[in-house]
């Protein structure tokens, strides 16, 4: 592979100055976190391109289970900043992450789809968390601004004898769409506008395009199914909070 130069990933990140410029200009308030998420990014990544050959090495299930545990008590603490409103939101973060990895590896294992090694296990895990991070982000930022907006037609629901469940129901449906229009809109346009890094590498590394469909497949149906129940489980444990909390 064809190695990029220090100056070219200057540029990159020179290219960041354009969006950080445009967000200062009209006050929209980004700055800040964009810059911040490059600059960890870049660390990280950094980082862990100089451990990946050992982590992928690791041959203890105990020990690489253990990274996959401290990936989602990570993933729970970035997507828990946008549920700061409610109570327990670290806690149903950390729950739902969980319910998305378990199901993933025991399908992937199961059904002897991969095999039960770090180097298969890890980079997959990464996937599914990292998107399940951003549903749960997206459905505790929704739901705080959906009940915010609707609390009028809540309480008039209530009042006409509805239980909180059927109260919450519209919002919590509104929720849940948004936080998978992401996911939802890559599904419909796989393979046509975006070509799936993990199918493409395959290939070029030498794999039958139709294992390497098949592995591709295997990831985007997984990982949008767990996103899809990342999101309701936690619309489903945070709405109560706001009745509990009195938030309206």
């Amino acid at each position: 592979m064809k190695d990029i130069s220090y100056a070219a990933l200057l540029a990159a990140f020179l290219f960041m100055l354009i969006p950080f410029w445009l967000s200062y200009k009209q006050k929209l308030g980004i700055s800040k976190e964009m810059m911040t998420a490059s600059v960890r990014a870049f660390v990280q990544l950094t980082v862990i391109g100089y451990i990946i050959t050992f982590v992928f090495s690791i041959e203890n299930p105990v020990l690489f289970l253990f990274i996959i545990f401290i990936m989602i008590v990570i993933a729970s603490r970035t997507s828990a900043k946008r549920g700061e409103a409610f109570e327990r939101s670290l806690w149903i973060a950390f729950a739902a992450l969980v319910a998305a990895e378990a199901a993933s590896v025991v399908i992937w294992v199961t059904f002897d789809i991969v095999d039960f090694e770090a180097q298969y296990i890890l980079p997959m895990s990464g996937m599914i968390i990292g998107s399940s991070m951003v549903a749960v982000s997206l459905v505790f930022d929704r739901l705080k601004r959906e009940f915010d907006s609707t609390k009028e037609l809540i309480m008039g629901k209530l009042a006409l004898g509805a239980t909180r469940r059927q109260a919450s129901q519209e919002l919590i449906e509104a929720t849940v769409k948004a936080a998978l229009i992401p996911s939802m809109e890559g599904m419909k346009t796989i393979g046509l506008v975006q070509l799936p890094g993990m199918m493409t590498g395959a290939i070029i590394a030498g794999a039958s395009p139709v294992v390497a469909v098949k592995y591709q497949l295997v990831i985007a149906l997984t990982t949008f199914g767990n996103t899809a129940i990342t999101a309701m489980i936690v619309s489903f444990l945070t709405y109560p909070a706001f009745f509990k909390q009195r938030m309206f």
